[in-house]
């Protein structure tokens, strides 16, 4: 696995949980040491890098992509090296890697055209194509990399501070061209549309699009996420501009955000940095909000103003950009609300949340701990809210088929049930990380 700033590193950060406090959310893991050695790489490791010649300062947009120059249909091992990029502002630079173990800059010596000025979001495909929003000079920027360095292809003008961009798998591309209240549509840098004030839009400064033609999309949407209104709210679109749902933070409870980058995952889940409360806020494809991720510190788990994200879809690779660090992360999955009830038709109901789509395993136990059934074994949820109902003889029920419409079921006999329920991802990290909790029920006679 290629992480920017990778060759960086000369060791493990230093991750230490708050004493005494239990604090481990699982909607990101770590992932096994083997896989990478590191999790956490700082501006101290970038300055030791450069001999103190660029620092971090003021990161902003992050983009991930496997490089369709790099593949090797004969190296399948090799297929989650990634070509890793990230804006680093205040230098008006790109950092990116050109191999597992190197790294290398643009910006350093580039003058006039070719020079960036408070560069922000930037956006890549696998074809070697690379989008930057170059805030500073009004324009978006073209480069190539057609393996191991960034070519200057030309801009994109008529715009106004442009923030963000994102490039959906049809190559189309969005810019959020937050100084004129409106996202701006491009394919092979030819203006499709445009739409703005007219359809909801106030000052975007970010913008997330997944498309039909996407490879690794479970549902094969076409949408596009934008982030406006101060930083505030969220929005999902059509490809051509139709309001499609919107949420806005304060109705969520956290009246104080300030939304900086957005990115989807295989299942169109929406992960959303917030840098005001340190954390990441994750939404399913219909904007329901589903959890929080982190929190202020420099521990495991923690962020100092997260900035970009980036989600490479196929394995559920997470890098996420903070104030002075790069952190990385697998998809994991996590859950909430685990209860169990008897019904009146005397059926067991089990009720949980879950944050990610997951393999789901459930286990019932008597007093005495010995197993009495598994009538869940690695069964597919989606993330959300969901139920389910069994017979007294431990066997799934549809709900929508109980009596009338079927003959009456064997009751739960009477007694003491322990439910073990046992979720797994269905990313990379399904081989690695798993999450057990239990609940009792005790049945009268």
């Amino acid at each position: 696995m290629n992480l920017l700033l990778i060759a960086l590193l000369l060791a493990q950060a230093a991750l230490l949980p708050l004493p005494g406090v239990k604090y481990d959310p699982t909607t990101l893991v770590f992932p096994p040491f083997l896989h990478i050695w590191v999790q956490k790489a700082t501006a101290t490791h970038l300055k030791l890098y450069t001999k103190n010649s660029v620092k971090v300062d003021n990161p902003q947009g992050v983009a991930a992509t496997r490089l369709d120059s790099w593949e090797d249909p004969k190296r399948a091992q090799d297929d989650d090296e990634l070509t890793v990029y990230g804006v680093n502002a205040g230098y008006n630079m790109i950092i990116f890697n050109t191999s597992r173990s190197a790294i290398a800059f643009y910006g350093m010596n580039e003058t006039g055209e070719r020079r960036l000025r408070q560069p922000n979001g930037i956006a890549a495909h696998p074809s070697g194509e690379v989008y930057v929003a170059d805030t500073g000079n009004h324009r978006v920027v073209h480069f190539h990399n057609p393996g191991r360095e960034l070519k200057f292809i030309g801009s994109l003008t008529g715009l106004q501070s442009p923030r963000d961009v994102a490039i959906s798998p049809d190559k189309t591309l969005y810019v959020a061209d937050t100084g004129n209240d409106r996202i701006v549509a491009y394919r092979d840098d030819q203006l499709l549309h445009s739409w703005g004030a007219n359809n909801g839009l106030h000052r975007p400064t970010a913008v997330a699009a997944t498309d039909a033609s996407e490879s690794w999309s479970y549902y094969k949407d076409a949408f596009v996420v934008v982030i406006d209104q101060e930083q505030q709210r969220l929005q999902k679109f059509s490809p051509a501009g139709q309001l499609l749902a919107s949420r806005t933070m304060a109705s969520l409870g956290f009246p104080n955000s300030r939304l900086a980058y957005a990115a989807l995952d295989y299942y169109s889940n929406i992960f959303v940095t917030d840098a005001a409360n340190h954390c990441i806020h994750k939404f399913d494809r219909q904007l329901n909000y589903l959890t929080s991720f982190g929190r202020r510190g420099n521990g495991a788990k923690e962020f100092r103003e997260p900035r970009g994200i980036a989600i490479y879809k196929r394995f559920g690779q997470v890098i996420i950009a903070e104030r002075e660090a790069v952190q990385y992360y697998w998809i994991g999955t996590d859950l909430r609300d685990f209860t169990a009830r008897l019904t009146h038709q005397r059926l067991l109901e089990v009720a949980y949340f879950l944050t990610e789509p997951s393999f789901v395993t459930l286990e019932i136990r008597d007093s005495e701990g010995s197993v009495l059934a598994q009538p869940m074994t690695n069964t597919l949820r989606f993330a959300g809210a969901n139920r389910e109902t069994f017979s007294g003889a431990w066997q799934p029920v549809d709900p929508a088929l109980l009596p009338p419409n079927l003959p009456p079921l064997a009751p739960v006999p009477a007694g003491k049930f322990t439910l073990r329920l046992t979720i797994k991802p269905t990313y990379s990290s399904y081989m690695h990380f798993e999450k057990t909790v239990e609940t009792r029920i005790h049945t009268a006679p």
